[in-house]
């Protein structure tokens, strides 16, 4: 299991518990940096979103789920992962995470997980779990690519809803800190800063923050 993977495990049971009992809350996670991100991660990929659809298994016991598909415009880690479908001779990608509307008209949602909307330019990156490929770490997994009038696009991160802990590498300890900060970067500098997390040295190991919900 990864250091992010747990994220994954934990809300899924959290939501097929209760799903509806839960007041709003936000997710707790280690915060991470983009190094450390990349290297869990097994794909980083810059896209479109063309599909946003809700699973409801909530009667089989596994929760509501939401799939989200990309339109890959450039995959810069993982490609080899990659399932490749031929749709207007582009590349599709599909991960969920849980949460959505339910067959019976219950919203059942996971605050601090990162949404998508249809049209949205995004980088994402994504780890596999158990259940199939989800954003790695949470809301720190994904970027949203803008546009200027003038076609320079820059990447910018938002994470509503989390609290964020840093562990101590040595004895363990963990300590609550500030979001990670990211500005807005052009999206080319950002995608070199990607490569370069990959040929960058393997950081150690660090075990496994549980995630909570907190008020």
């Amino acid at each position: 299991m990864t250091k992010f993977r747990f994220v994954f495990t934990v809300l899924l049971a959290v939501l097929t518990t209760a799903p509806l009992a839960l007041p709003a809350r936000a997710m707790t996670v280690l915060a991470v940096d983009l190094p450390q991100l990349v290297q869990t991660s097994e794909l980083v990929l810059h896209g479109k979103i063309v599909s946003v659809k809700t699973r409801d298994q909530h009667a089989q016991g596994r929760g509501v789920w939401t799939e989200f598909t990309l339109d890959v415009t450039e995959a810069w880690k993982g490609e080899e992962v990659l399932k490749v479908t031929q749709a207007r001779g582009t590349k599709q990608f599909t991960w969920a995470h849980p949460g959505g509307l339910r067959s019976d008209g219950m919203m059942v949602s996971v605050p601090g997980m990162p949404a998508f909307q249809v049209g949205e330019e995004v980088v994402v990156a994504l780890e596999k779990t158990a259940q199939g490929y989800t954003v790695c770490g949470g809301p720190q997994g994904k970027w949203n690519v803008q546009t200027d009038k003038l076609g320079k696009k820059t990447i910018v991160r938002d994470m509503p809803d989390v609290h964020f802990l840093a562990q101590n590498r040595q004895t363990g300890a963990v300590t609550p800190v500030a979001a990670p900060q990211q500005g807005a970067k052009l999206l080319a500098d950002f995608k070199a800063d990607v490569l370069a997390a990959q040929k960058a040295a393997p950081q150690p190991a660090v075990a496994p923050i549980p995630v909570h919900r907190v008020k």
